[in-house]
């Protein structure tokens, strides 16, 4: 009988695209409408108590300037935001990885990381040179966006990434990589990162 060579999976960590999205400028064109709306409601009323905005030029350009300043100041505090969550990822899926392979030549960087995110490939890993050892991430699309009353699409769903290690018995050394598995497990336990390790990835 062939031996069950099924891979298994722990759960290291999982985010929303709330979190990290890795497109921080994505709504910026929703974001410039709604504060030029703004801006011209403000440039209104400071019309009453400013007389050089009392003209149609000059609130244009009021409008317009509060809008673009203000949206940058967004997608930047938003891009800086993004990029301290992959970096403190990358360090909690490095510290997995070097506990569970014993070689500091596999650690990531944050651009590869990144990378494995958006491809969704699997990344073998050796374990004292036997193979069986994969990092995934893996992302569920949000379903079909809801469409509202007048008729408009409310994309507010968030799309959820799991990052996960699998781990393939060989047709020898199947108890040591049991312990393999419990490592995973504990290993991400111990992460302090938003992931469950308790849960098995399908």
């Amino acid at each position: 009988m062939m031996p069950n060579r099924q891979p298994e999976w722990r759960l290291i960590s999982s985010f929303t695209s709330e979190q990290w999205s890795g497109r921080p400028a994505k709504d910026g064109g929703n974001l410039f409408v709604g504060l030029v709306l703004i801006g011209a409601v403000l440039g209104l009323i400071l019309m009453i108590f400013v007389p050089g905005l009392r003209s149609g030029g000059a609130l244009t350009l009021f409008t317009a300037a509060f809008a673009v300043i203000f949206t940058a100041l967004a997608i930047r505090a938003k891009a800086s935001a993004e990029r301290k969550f992959l970096a403190q990822l990358t360090a909690t899926v490095n510290d997995i990885i070097v506990g569970l392979t014993g070689n500091i030549e596999h650690r990531l960087s944050s651009d590869q990381l990144r990378t494995q995110i958006e491809n969704s490939k699997p990344l073998p890993l050796l374990v004292n040179g036997v193979p069986g050892l994969e990092l995934q991430a893996t992302t569920e699309q949000p379903p079909e966006p809801a469409r509202n009353p007048a008729g408009k699409r409310v994309d507010s769903a968030a799309r959820i990434t799991r990052i996960a290690i699998s781990a393939t018995p060989p047709d020898y050394g199947i108890t040591s990589f049991d312990r393999l598995l419990a490592a995973a497990a504990g290993a991400s336990g111990n992460s302090g990162n938003s992931g469950n390790s308790d849960d098995e990835v399908p």
